[in-house]
């Protein structure tokens, strides 16, 4: 439908679509009318270049993929050695092979629609790195460490210490070079770059196809959350990590939201989870 719609390269004017591509022409939002955050203007300027379905791919291959995951980790994890060398080289090997199924089904489940809006850029918000993405990064992270930490007291208090205590996804006794190095290639690395990929970048964009900003990011949020639970034995610990990494998750799609980039939150999450090695390291 031709008409005057949220500029796909500049957010802050109106281009005019003639209902086959985007022409030359822009004009300013009426003054009662202020910008759309950008990412609501870059879905729905996608929405205009082409509003056919996106399938059932960028929803049920992602979520196929983490249930096998919870599943194969459960079966798996009968045989994971109780301590030393073995069991780091067990986990570590298990959460690379974790992140790379991550990668493939990100890749089965976006390429199609990604090659529709020109790349994952568009489509996905999956840019390079610039030097404004930093400030942004770092006022997400205080953020959510400031939220985390009043969660933390408040489910502290609540179950006399035991919550964060049986939240906790990563027991090591001892420690050493190899250990670190696995670590940090895991955590800080590999994860924040799939994961922010997949929910903030492909499962929060898919249901804004159907839904508003923040029921699209509290679904995404809630998945993310669950992905995690398999990582701890009791339902409290479950419930406790599910809210801590869902409020970093909910920071990182309000950054979303704000830059149409994934760039800030993958920084967020990597320096979250930078946080979680260094205090997992000065306490074997």
């Amino acid at each position: 439908m031709t008409g005057w719609y949220p500029d796909p390269g500049d957010s802050r004017q109106l281009r005019w679509w003639d209902g086959y591509r985007w022409t030359a022409y822009t004009a300013a939002y009426p003054p009662h009318q202020p910008p759309p955050p950008e990412l609501e203007a870059a879905v729905a300027a996608m929405r205009q270049q082409d509003a056919r379905p996106w399938g059932w791919r960028p929803v049920v291959v992602p979520i196929t993929a983490l249930v096998a995951i919870i599943v194969l980790g459960r079966v798996v994890g009968r045989w994971e050695p109780e301590h030393g060398s073995g069991r780091v080289a067990f986990v570590a090997v298990g959460n690379l092979l974790v992140e790379g199924l991550l990668a493939v089904a990100l890749y089965v489940a976006g390429r199609a629609v990604a090659a529709r809006y020109g790349g994952w850029g568009p489509t996905f918000g999956w840019r390079r790195p610039r030097v404004r993405d930093f400030p942004v990064a770092t006022l997400g992270f205080l953020a959510s460490l400031a939220m985390r930490l009043v969660l933390g007291v408040i489910l502290a208090i609540l179950s006399g210490g035991a919550a964060n205590e049986q939240a906790e996804n990563v027991h090591l006794s001892h420690v050493d070079p190899i250990t670190v190095v696995f670590l940090v290639l895991v955590a800080v690395v590999a994860a924040p770059l799939t994961e922010e990929l997949m929910f903030r970048g492909l499962l929060l964009r898919t249901f804004m196809r159907r839904w508003s900003f923040w029921p699209s990011a509290f679904a995404s949020t809630a998945i993310f959350g669950l992905f995690h639970t398999y990582e701890v034995g009791t339902l409290l610990g479950a419930l406790t990590l599910a809210l801590t990494v869902g409020l970093m998750g909910l920071v990182n799609c309000y950054l979303v939201r704000v830059t149409n980039r994934l760039f800030p939150g993958i920084l967020v999450h990597a320096a979250s989870n930078a946080l979680a090695v260094l205090v997992v390291v000065l306490t074997a």
